[in-house]
């Protein structure tokens, strides 16, 4: 009992309390450590994050040059997925988008352009929409992204085009996916069905 009582003496002593090492029965000088498990920020927080970082760059060439940084962070797509079929439609710049759901129902997207302002746009995107639920993904709207609008306008507004074009895309693909999945479900209920007759 001596042993449980000098521990906890020791214990309430604020300058042997380190955050750095665990605690130890056979250490002189006990130590704790604490990990809080942080939520993942929301789609509102992220949006809100994104919006306040461009909105403290009021100059145009900040915010390009961050988004030539977030070019470089932007998770590789595989060459063999840069086809037609993933071609996003509508941009001044080649821009390719793959879609795909993960098994807890989740989307998850690989982007890439041959434009590096582009491909900042899209991780964005990525950054905000990557491991959002279908539903999430459908609810962010090109207003809600209107402080990435870099201020620097050539053939009338194309890179804010790029971006919402993009967007739509995601969106498109997400439903399209939806509606795959519940045919392929539907049909193979068919199946089991038409076995059991």
């Amino acid at each position: 009992m001596a042993t449980f009582n000098s521990l906890v003496s020791l214990l309430h002593q604020p300058k042997l309390i380190s955050s750095k090492s665990p605690v130890s029965l056979f250490n002189r000088n006990p130590t704790i450590t604490c990990s809080v498990h942080q939520q993942p920020p929301t789609l509102t927080q992220k949006l809100q994050n994104l919006n306040s970082e461009f909105k403290s760059l009021p100059e145009a060439i900040s915010r390009v040059k961050r988004l030539l940084h977030y070019a470089d962070l932007l998770p590789p797509l595989d060459s063999c997925s840069r086809t037609e079929g993933n071609r996003v439609t509508g941009c001044a710049v080649r821009v390719w988008l793959e879609v795909k759901m993960d098994e807890n129902g989740v989307m998850r997207f690989r982007m890439d352009s041959d434009s590096e302002i582009a491909k900042g746009f899209c991780y964005c995107l990525f950054l905000l929409l990557d491991g959002s639920k279908p539903e999430e993904v459908f609810s962010v709207g090109a207003e809600e992204l209107s402080e990435l609008s870099i201020g620097v306008h050539v053939r009338g507004n194309s890179r804010v085009n790029t971006w919402q074009n993009v967007l739509i895309t995601m969106q498109k693909k997400t439903k399209e996916l939806i509606e795959r999945r519940r045919n392929t479900r539907f049909h193979g209920n068919q199946g089991c069905l038409s076995n059991r007759l």
